[in-house]
Protein backbone atom coordinates (compact mmCIF):
# COMPACT_ATOMS: atom_id res chain seq x y z
CA UNK A 1 0.00 0.00 0.00
CA UNK A 2 2.71 2.30 0.54
CA UNK A 3 4.61 1.88 -2.59
CA UNK A 4 1.16 2.52 -4.37
CA UNK A 5 1.32 5.79 -2.66
CA UNK A 6 4.34 6.67 -3.34
CA UNK A 7 3.80 6.47 -7.10
CA UNK A 8 0.78 7.87 -7.44
CA UNK A 9 2.55 10.95 -5.39
CA UNK A 10 5.39 10.89 -7.91
CA UNK A 11 2.61 10.89 -10.83
CA UNK A 12 0.85 13.71 -9.46
CA UNK A 13 4.20 15.80 -9.05
CA UNK A 14 5.87 15.01 -12.46
CA UNK A 15 2.55 16.18 -13.95
CA UNK A 16 2.08 19.50 -11.89
CA UNK A 17 5.85 20.43 -12.98
CA UNK A 18 4.77 20.01 -16.69
CA UNK A 19 1.70 21.91 -16.25
CA UNK A 20 3.98 24.82 -14.67
CA UNK A 21 6.67 24.29 -16.91
CA UNK A 22 3.75 24.79 -20.48
CA UNK A 23 2.39 27.96 -18.61
CA UNK A 24 5.93 29.38 -18.38
CA UNK A 25 6.44 29.12 -22.22
CA UNK A 26 3.01 29.74 -23.87
CA UNK A 27 0.99 32.29 -23.29
CA UNK A 28 -2.47 31.77 -23.63
CA UNK A 29 -4.31 34.94 -25.55
CA UNK A 30 -7.51 36.05 -23.70
CA UNK A 31 -10.89 34.95 -25.22
CA UNK A 32 -12.19 38.42 -25.91
CA UNK A 33 -10.22 42.17 -25.07
CA UNK A 34 -11.78 45.12 -24.94
CA UNK A 35 -10.34 48.04 -26.91
CA UNK A 36 -8.91 50.86 -24.76
CA UNK A 37 -11.33 53.66 -26.49
CA UNK A 38 -14.45 52.69 -26.36
CA UNK A 39 -16.34 53.86 -30.07
CA UNK A 40 -19.24 55.93 -30.05
CA UNK A 41 -22.97 55.50 -30.95
CA UNK A 42 -22.55 57.36 -34.49
CA UNK A 43 -19.13 56.13 -34.96
CA UNK A 44 -20.33 52.20 -34.18
CA UNK A 45 -21.35 51.68 -37.70
CA UNK A 46 -17.68 52.66 -39.07
CA UNK A 47 -15.96 49.59 -36.94
CA UNK A 48 -12.88 50.45 -35.13
CA UNK A 49 -10.13 52.38 -36.42
CA UNK A 50 -6.81 50.39 -37.33
CA UNK A 51 -3.95 52.12 -37.93
CA UNK A 52 -2.26 48.96 -40.13
CA UNK A 53 -5.29 48.86 -42.87
CA UNK A 54 -4.86 50.76 -46.02
CA UNK A 55 -8.15 52.37 -46.33
CA UNK A 56 -11.64 51.77 -44.38
CA UNK A 57 -14.80 51.18 -46.82
CA UNK A 58 -16.83 54.11 -46.33
CA UNK A 59 -20.77 53.73 -44.88
CA UNK A 60 -23.06 54.30 -47.79
CA UNK A 61 -25.85 54.99 -45.45
CA UNK A 62 -23.70 57.89 -43.57
CA UNK A 63 -22.64 59.38 -47.12
CA UNK A 64 -25.91 59.76 -48.08
CA UNK A 65 -27.07 61.58 -44.51
CA UNK A 66 -24.05 63.43 -44.28
CA UNK A 67 -24.94 64.62 -48.31
CA UNK A 68 -28.49 65.01 -48.16
CA UNK A 69 -28.42 68.30 -47.15
CA UNK A 70 -26.59 69.90 -50.11
CA UNK A 71 -28.90 67.29 -52.67
CA UNK A 72 -32.08 68.94 -51.28
CA UNK A 73 -30.35 72.39 -51.55
CA UNK A 74 -29.42 71.72 -54.88
CA UNK A 75 -30.91 74.41 -57.29
CA UNK A 76 -33.37 75.88 -55.36
CA UNK A 77 -31.41 78.02 -52.90
CA UNK A 78 -34.36 77.23 -50.40
CA UNK A 79 -36.94 78.13 -53.24
CA UNK A 80 -39.85 75.58 -53.57
CA UNK A 81 -39.70 73.57 -57.47
CA UNK A 82 -43.13 74.29 -57.51
CA UNK A 83 -42.96 77.96 -57.60
CA UNK A 84 -39.49 77.95 -59.56
CA UNK A 85 -41.85 76.04 -62.46
CA UNK A 86 -44.80 77.93 -62.33
CA UNK A 87 -42.61 81.13 -62.93
CA UNK A 88 -41.37 79.98 -65.64
CA UNK A 89 -44.79 78.51 -67.79
CA UNK A 90 -46.26 82.11 -66.72
CA UNK A 91 -42.94 84.09 -68.36
CA UNK A 92 -43.56 81.39 -71.44
CA UNK A 93 -47.44 82.03 -71.72
CA UNK A 94 -46.93 85.75 -71.96
CA UNK A 95 -44.83 85.71 -74.26
CA UNK A 96 -46.77 83.75 -76.93
CA UNK A 97 -50.02 85.49 -75.92
CA UNK A 98 -48.03 88.86 -76.78
CA UNK A 99 -46.26 87.28 -80.21
CA UNK A 100 -50.19 86.11 -81.45
CA UNK A 101 -51.30 89.92 -80.19
CA UNK A 102 -48.86 91.32 -82.50
CA UNK A 103 -48.92 89.04 -85.46
CA UNK A 104 -52.79 90.37 -85.71
CA UNK A 105 -51.63 94.18 -86.26
CA UNK A 106 -49.17 92.98 -88.85
CA UNK A 107 -50.19 92.88 -92.73
CA UNK A 108 -47.25 91.15 -93.89
CA UNK A 109 -47.73 87.86 -95.95
CA UNK A 110 -46.41 86.06 -93.70
CA UNK A 111 -48.53 87.64 -90.88
CA UNK A 112 -51.21 86.99 -92.87
CA UNK A 113 -51.07 83.39 -93.12
CA UNK A 114 -49.89 83.07 -89.32
CA UNK A 115 -53.15 85.06 -88.17
CA UNK A 116 -55.30 82.10 -90.92
CA UNK A 117 -53.89 79.40 -88.97
CA UNK A 118 -54.46 80.48 -85.55
CA UNK A 119 -57.90 81.97 -86.61
CA UNK A 120 -58.71 78.22 -87.96
CA UNK A 121 -57.02 76.30 -84.97
CA UNK A 122 -59.85 78.46 -82.81
CA UNK A 123 -62.61 78.07 -85.23
CA UNK A 124 -62.73 74.38 -85.68
CA UNK A 125 -64.36 71.77 -83.73
CA UNK A 126 -62.47 69.12 -81.88
CA UNK A 127 -63.81 65.94 -83.58
CA UNK A 128 -64.37 63.80 -80.21
CA UNK A 129 -65.99 61.26 -82.49
CA UNK A 130 -62.73 60.63 -84.62
CA UNK A 131 -60.82 60.53 -81.30
CA UNK A 132 -62.71 57.85 -79.90
CA UNK A 133 -62.51 55.78 -82.55
CA UNK A 134 -58.77 55.91 -82.65
CA UNK A 135 -58.66 55.29 -78.90
CA UNK A 136 -61.01 52.22 -79.19
CA UNK A 137 -58.65 50.44 -82.09
CA UNK A 138 -55.65 51.52 -80.15
CA UNK A 139 -56.49 50.50 -76.95
CA UNK A 140 -59.19 48.33 -75.18
CA UNK A 141 -62.38 50.78 -74.89
CA UNK A 142 -63.17 54.11 -74.49
CA UNK A 143 -61.26 56.45 -71.57
CA UNK A 144 -63.84 56.86 -68.59
CA UNK A 145 -61.95 59.55 -67.43
CA UNK A 146 -63.28 61.66 -70.18
CA UNK A 147 -67.31 61.84 -69.74
CA UNK A 148 -67.83 62.31 -73.90
CA UNK A 149 -66.23 58.88 -74.15
CA UNK A 150 -68.21 57.07 -71.29
CA UNK A 151 -71.70 56.88 -73.52
CA UNK A 152 -71.56 53.14 -74.78
CA UNK A 153 -74.88 52.99 -75.58
CA UNK A 154 -73.59 55.31 -78.90
CA UNK A 155 -70.54 53.41 -81.04
CA UNK A 156 -68.36 55.30 -82.80
CA UNK A 157 -68.27 55.62 -86.28
CA UNK A 158 -65.96 56.83 -88.62
CA UNK A 159 -67.21 60.48 -89.91
CA UNK A 160 -65.29 60.82 -93.65
CA UNK A 161 -67.35 63.80 -94.78
CA UNK A 162 -66.63 67.25 -95.27
CA UNK A 163 -67.74 70.42 -93.65
CA UNK A 164 -70.89 70.98 -95.14
CA UNK A 165 -70.64 74.63 -97.13
CA UNK A 166 -74.23 76.81 -97.69
CA UNK A 167 -74.90 78.34 -100.86
CA UNK A 168 -74.56 81.77 -101.74
CA UNK A 169 -77.77 82.27 -102.84
CA UNK A 170 -80.63 80.35 -104.36
CA UNK A 171 -80.08 79.69 -108.39
CA UNK A 172 -79.10 76.76 -110.73
CA UNK A 173 -74.97 76.54 -112.45
CA UNK A 174 -75.30 77.97 -116.34
CA UNK A 175 -71.92 77.96 -116.50
CA UNK A 176 -70.14 74.96 -114.93
CA UNK A 177 -66.31 74.59 -113.94
CA UNK A 178 -65.12 72.80 -116.48
CA UNK A 179 -65.53 75.67 -118.87
CA UNK A 180 -62.54 77.66 -116.60
CA UNK A 181 -61.58 75.18 -114.48
CA UNK A 182 -61.29 78.33 -111.94
CA UNK A 183 -65.30 79.02 -110.63
CA UNK A 184 -69.05 78.38 -112.06
CA UNK A 185 -71.30 81.12 -112.33
CA UNK A 186 -74.82 80.75 -110.70
CA UNK A 187 -77.99 82.40 -111.86
CA UNK A 188 -80.54 83.27 -109.24
CA UNK A 189 -83.91 81.59 -109.59
CA UNK A 190 -86.83 83.34 -111.26
CA UNK A 191 -88.74 84.85 -108.41
CA UNK A 192 -85.60 86.69 -107.26
CA UNK A 193 -86.62 90.50 -108.60
CA UNK A 194 -85.03 93.50 -107.07
CA UNK A 195 -81.68 93.35 -105.29
CA UNK A 196 -80.87 89.74 -104.68
CA UNK A 197 -78.28 89.09 -101.60
CA UNK A 198 -74.94 87.18 -101.61
CA UNK A 199 -74.42 85.27 -98.22
CA UNK A 200 -71.07 83.95 -96.78
CA UNK A 201 -71.07 80.21 -97.49
CA UNK A 202 -69.21 79.51 -94.27
CA UNK A 203 -67.29 81.58 -91.40
CA UNK A 204 -64.16 83.14 -92.34
CA UNK A 205 -62.09 86.59 -92.59
CA UNK A 206 -61.90 89.36 -95.64
CA UNK A 207 -58.52 88.80 -97.27
CA UNK A 208 -59.22 91.13 -100.38
CA UNK A 209 -62.02 93.37 -101.99
CA UNK A 210 -61.14 94.09 -105.82
CA UNK A 211 -63.06 95.89 -108.93
CA UNK A 212 -63.26 93.52 -111.58
CA UNK A 213 -62.62 94.46 -115.45
CA UNK A 214 -66.08 94.47 -116.22
CA UNK A 215 -67.17 96.28 -113.42
CA UNK A 216 -67.97 94.32 -111.24
CA UNK A 217 -66.43 93.88 -107.25
CA UNK A 218 -65.19 90.41 -106.29
CA UNK A 219 -64.55 89.89 -102.56
CA UNK A 220 -62.53 87.52 -101.52
CA UNK A 221 -63.13 85.27 -98.09
CA UNK A 222 -60.81 83.26 -95.82
CA UNK A 223 -63.29 80.34 -94.42
CA UNK A 224 -62.31 77.60 -92.12
CA UNK A 225 -60.60 74.27 -93.21
CA UNK A 226 -57.83 76.33 -95.18
CA UNK A 227 -60.58 77.18 -98.08
CA UNK A 228 -60.90 80.57 -99.93
CA UNK A 229 -64.36 81.12 -101.67
CA UNK A 230 -64.26 84.00 -104.27
CA UNK A 231 -67.79 85.83 -104.81
CA UNK A 232 -67.60 88.17 -108.16
CA UNK A 233 -69.43 90.17 -110.25
CA UNK A 234 -71.53 91.85 -107.27
CA UNK A 235 -73.01 95.50 -107.35
CA UNK A 236 -72.12 96.25 -104.05
CA UNK A 237 -70.66 95.63 -100.62
CA UNK A 238 -70.27 97.08 -96.78
CA UNK A 239 -67.32 94.75 -96.26
CA UNK A 240 -63.59 95.86 -95.66
CA UNK A 241 -60.16 93.94 -95.82
CA UNK A 242 -59.85 92.01 -92.32
CA UNK A 243 -63.75 92.00 -91.52
CA UNK A 244 -64.95 88.86 -89.68
CA UNK A 245 -68.52 87.48 -91.33
CA UNK A 246 -70.45 84.26 -89.94
CA UNK A 247 -71.92 81.89 -92.54
CA UNK A 248 -74.57 83.32 -93.54
CA UNK A 249 -73.61 86.57 -93.29
CA UNK A 250 -74.49 89.55 -96.06
CA UNK A 251 -71.02 89.71 -98.19
CA UNK A 252 -72.84 92.06 -101.23
CA UNK A 253 -75.28 92.09 -103.41
CA UNK A 254 -76.63 92.15 -107.26
CA UNK A 255 -78.77 95.05 -108.45
CA UNK A 256 -80.87 94.39 -111.47
CA UNK A 257 -79.46 96.11 -114.86
CA UNK A 258 -81.54 98.23 -117.24
CA UNK A 259 -83.34 95.27 -119.17
CA UNK A 260 -84.51 94.63 -115.85
CA UNK A 261 -82.05 91.10 -115.46
CA UNK A 262 -80.13 90.53 -112.97
CA UNK A 263 -76.60 89.31 -113.72
CA UNK A 264 -74.76 85.81 -113.34
CA UNK A 265 -72.69 85.41 -109.73
CA UNK A 266 -69.33 84.09 -110.30
CA UNK A 267 -68.46 82.12 -107.53
CA UNK A 268 -64.89 80.00 -106.97
CA UNK A 269 -63.84 77.79 -104.08
CA UNK A 270 -59.97 76.91 -103.89
CA UNK A 271 -58.54 74.34 -101.46
CA UNK A 272 -54.80 74.29 -100.17
CA UNK A 273 -54.45 76.92 -103.19
CA UNK A 274 -55.89 74.59 -106.08
CA UNK A 275 -59.37 75.94 -107.50
CA UNK A 276 -62.05 73.14 -106.92
CA UNK A 277 -65.71 72.64 -107.93
CA UNK A 278 -67.62 74.39 -106.20
CA UNK A 279 -70.94 71.68 -107.13
CA UNK A 280 -68.69 69.32 -105.03
CA UNK A 281 -69.00 70.71 -101.77
CA UNK A 282 -72.22 73.27 -102.25
CA UNK A 283 -75.59 72.19 -102.74
CA UNK A 284 -77.32 74.16 -105.80
CA UNK A 285 -80.58 74.07 -106.51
Amino acid sequence: MEQKSGVKGRRKERIRNLLEDKQDTVAVPPLFALPEKTASFKEWGAGPKNDLAPSAEPDPEVMWKERRGGWEDEGGGGRSHFSAGFIRRTVASLLVFGAVWGIFFLHQPWALKAQDFVSDALNKDMDFAAAQVWYEEHFDGAPSFIPIFGDEEQPAQKVAAAHALSAPLEGSIVRPFAATLKGVEIMPAEDSKGSITVKSVDTGRVLSVNNEAQGGIRVTVRHTGSVTAEYGHLSGTKLAVDDWIQSGDTVGWMQETKDAETGLLFFAIMKDKTYIDPAEVVSFD
